[in-house]
């Protein structure tokens, strides 16, 4: 077993305590994001590999962000830029991020940064096993204290489930004295063979809401496709949702209403640092999570959980 400290989770004492954790795990190693990622940007992450019997993944503890996952037999079911910058508090462009306390820009302070500010900074490896199944599940753990960017305490969880798919369950419990609402989303990036060809599936005849006029309310019409960019807001879809692509993907959930479905079209890709012209060709993001209206209003006290399952589709 391999373990690559960085400096700041080596001197300290949840450094100490995920180093134990590894230790008694075999399928699992810390490394770095320039040996998971070669050729990757950036100054380095610490990068958690997930050696298990039916699947390998690579996590950022930073986030608690999924980046890579393959089930043996399958397709790598998570699109990474190649132009990712894997610096410490810069937003990587791939996997999973989780958009929280807020998605997109802020609604009340365009100033602070889009997405929140859960997917910046480091969560915390509280417990990793391998069950009877042979799936692995790691606890994530995230804690905010009030500050300038959002003025209540908060925590939150993550049970990562890999094995023949993936299962993400996200709960976020308010630990203030005072309501607050949260919109959150796992923000995902599909790899596909064809943006041209690729079809998201199970959204048609259902309002959205576009982003690119000013949420102006429409109604999807057949499935949704991909000839220029594409920034939409689904809410109250209560169904899964399937990518017809290769490979195919099928998206269940319980308690995300909202879905996001965003591709930036040629030439917003190319005023993109971390995508680059050209990169949006290889991934659409389809989004799941509790957006604009359907944000959570969460009393003193109340915690809520919602989960995503993504699994390999034959059509």
């Amino acid at each position: 077993m391999v373990i690559i400290m960085s400096p700041a989770l080596s001197d300290s004492a949840s450094g100490n305590e995920l180093n134990k954790l590894i230790a008694r795990c075999d399928f699992l190693e810390l490394t770095a994001s320039d040996k998971a990622f070669p050729n990757s940007k950036g100054t380095g992450l610490p990068i958690l590999r997930v050696n298990a019997p039916l699947c390998d993944a690579l996590i950022a503890l930073q986030g608690a962000h999924l980046l890579h996952f393959h089930a043996h037999g399958g397709n790598s079911l998570l699109w990474v830029s190649p132009n990712c910058d894997f610096t410490p508090g810069v937003a990587l462009r791939g996997g999973i991020p989780i958009c929280l306390p807020w998605f997109g820009p802020n609604a009340s302070d365009p100033k602070k940064p889009k997405h929140g500010f859960a997917r910046n900074r480091e969560w915390q490896l509280s417990d990793a096993t391998l069950s009877g199944d042979n799936s692995v599940e790691l606890l994530f753990s995230f804690a905010s204290d009030a500050n300038e960017l959002f003025n209540f305490n908060f925590t939150a969880q993550l049970r990562m489930t890999l094995g023949n798919n993936i299962k993400l369950e996200i709960s976020i419990h308010n630990t203030d004295t005072t309501a607050f609402d949260c919109s959150w989303v796992l923000h995902t990036y599909y790899p596909v063979g064809s943006l041209q060809d690729v079809r998201v599936l199970g959204l048609s005849n259902r309002t959205y809401l576009d982003n690119l006029e000013n949420h102006a309310a429409k109604n999807q019409q057949g499935d949704v496709h991909f000839a220029g960019e594409v920034d939409r807001v689904y809410p109250a879809i209560d169904n899964s949702v399937t990518i017809a692509g290769k490979p195919a993907i099928n998206i269940t959930h319980h308690n995300c209403p909202s879905v996001v479905v965003w591709n930036p079209g040629a030439t917003n890709a190319t005023r993109i640092a971390d995508i680059g012209a050209g990169n949006e060709q290889h991934y659409i993001c389809v989004e799941r999570g509790a957006v604009l209206s359907e944000k959570w209003n969460l009393a003193a006290g109340e915690r809520q959980s919602a989960w995503m399952e993504i699994n390999e589709a034959a059509l």
